[in-house]
């Protein structure tokens, strides 16, 4: 899947095709091997990778891992992850810190009470602009509450109903479904708490890419400063 629109030029971040990020689909213990199921917030669950563009749309999904695999591994292992360079070209994905900083990956830089000012002002622009997977995973769960716990038994058929999810909300998107207030100020709530839990998704840091750095690093200091 190639992918196109984007982001580029938001709020004076530029370059940028899309944001990514792994969201856990609530399921009832399974009978085959239930612990590796149990995520760090002690329920079962299923990952499910996500890209977006800026219009919400799902440009690309990866769907399967149990719920204790980290989201640097099941990005490590995805299709996505060998052919990134390739859909992205020149352009590149915005993701939160359990993500290595790629090339085609920028992440925020890791506050150790040491970052600069440029670097402090690069991780507020990133993470204005990568709001919008979190309100894609809203708006999804929303439109298909049977997302918040899938109640169905067989992992390939919770994996296929998630897709099918994921194509139906893509069309809603294309004709331009609108959500109801109410419901848009659930997803905002919904936003507010997964951002908390983003902060503490460091368990399996994987090292930067020397690439990935000094990309981060160009626009950090000469171009979110003008």
């Amino acid at each position: 899947m190639k992918l196109i629109s984007g982001l580029s030029g938001t709020n004076g971040f530029p370059g940028v095709i899309g944001a990514i990020d792994g969201s856990h689909i609530k399921i009832d213990k399974p009978k085959n091997d239930p612990d590796s199921y149990l995520n760090r917030k002690h329920y079962f669950s299923i990952q499910m990778q996500v890209v977006c563009d800026h219009t919400r749309k799902i440009r690309a999904i990866f769907i399967g891992y149990p719920g204790s695999v980290h989201d640097s591994r099941v990005f490590r292992t995805s299709p996505l992850s060998e052919t990134l360079a390739e859909k992205c070209g020149e352009l590149y994905l915005l993701g939160d810190s359990g993500y290595p900083c790629q090339r085609h990956l920028l992440t925020p830089f890791k506050d150790r009470c040491q970052l600069t000012e440029n670097q402090r002002n690069f991780n507020v622009k990133l993470s204005s602009n990568r709001y919008v997977i979190e309100h894609c995973f809203g708006l999804l769960k929303q439109r298909f509450r049977q997302l918040f716990h899938l109640k169905l038994k067989d992992i390939s058929l919770i994996a296929n109903f998630i897709r099918a999810c994921c194509v139906l909300h893509n069309l809603a998107v294309d004709n331009d479904l609108l959500v109801l207030d109410d419901v848009e100020d659930e997803v905002n709530n919904d936003i507010a708490v997964q951002a908390v839990g983003n902060i503490a998704n460091n368990e399996e840091d994987e090292a930067d890419n020397g690439d990935g750095i000094q990309h981060r690093n160009f626009i950090a200091n000469n171009v979110l400063t003008r």
